[in-house]
């Protein structure tokens, strides 16, 4: 299952702070957020604390279980339940993108009008992106151990399994990157400078290489340079 999130468009600010999950589609995050006690020097879940949050759900039957006499009903279910899990993941992507766009404008605002109210949206924006960027690597080191547990539970499916872990994994890559930069104590000067030398590069890019990447949308494709140069750059 490849994980594509659709656009979605006409977010607001009062979205950002929302959940995912209803009674009948619940999320794999936990309900309380997990405390920097059960977290290491990276902010990332320990492997316990994870393994225990997988344990949960399995017994409160989020995480379908595997009956010899239900394979066929089970299989439905296991299938429901990634589709579930994608939702969520989407769910979470979309805001934390709209969040780092609005993080993008207000550091350019800032930037032209240095006031005290420009600065402070700047500040509110970066919260709101660490703390999406946040859950969604909670969600990827979740997803991962609930990938191996349905791995082991039967053969059926295993390909695709494995393959939307294999993505989520690359996904977790990447926001562990954008993490050191919008956690970094400063993320607006840094975010800011890097948008500097990215328009700059950009209007270096030759003809053929603006229209191989002419489909990226400009958030993302400039998010994965500002990783880019302040990786190179630490």
């Amino acid at each position: 299952m490849p994980l594509s999130c659709p656009v979605q468009s006409g977010l607001t600010d009062s979205e950002l702070a929302l959940t995912f999950g209803t009674n009948t589609t619940p999320g794999i995050l936990p309900s309380t957020p997990t405390p920097s006690t059960d977290r290491d020097a990276n902010g990332m879940i320990k492997n316990d604390v994870v393994k225990r949050i997988v344990g949960n759900l399995k017994q409160t039957g989020i995480i379908p279980i595997p009956k010899p006499s239900e394979e066929e009903a089970y299989l439905a279910k296991r299938a429901k339940f990634m589709e579930n899990i994608k939702s969520e993941y989407c769910f979470y992507d979309s805001r934390y993108k709209y969040s780092l766009e609005k993080v993008f404008a207000a550091i350019r605002t800032a930037q032209i009008t240095p006031t005290a109210d420009n600065k402070s949206t700047v500040s509110r924006y970066l919260e709101s992106s660490k703390v999406l960027n946040l859950r969604l690597n909670d969600l990827t080191q979740i997803i991962n151990e609930i990938s191996n547990e349905l791995l082991k539970s039967s053969n059926n499916l295993e390909a695709e399994v494995a393959q939307f872990n294999k993505t989520i994994q690359e996904q977790k890559t990447k926001l562990e990157e954008q993490n050191k930069i919008i956690s970094s104590n400063e993320a607006a000067a840094k975010i800011g400078k890097q948008m500097v030398k990215y328009t700059e590069e950009k209007g270096r890019y030759s003809d053929n290489l603006l229209k191989l990447y002419s489909f990226l949308n400009i958030v993302t494709l400039g998010l994965l340079f500002y990783v880019y140069r302040a990786s190179a750059n630490e």
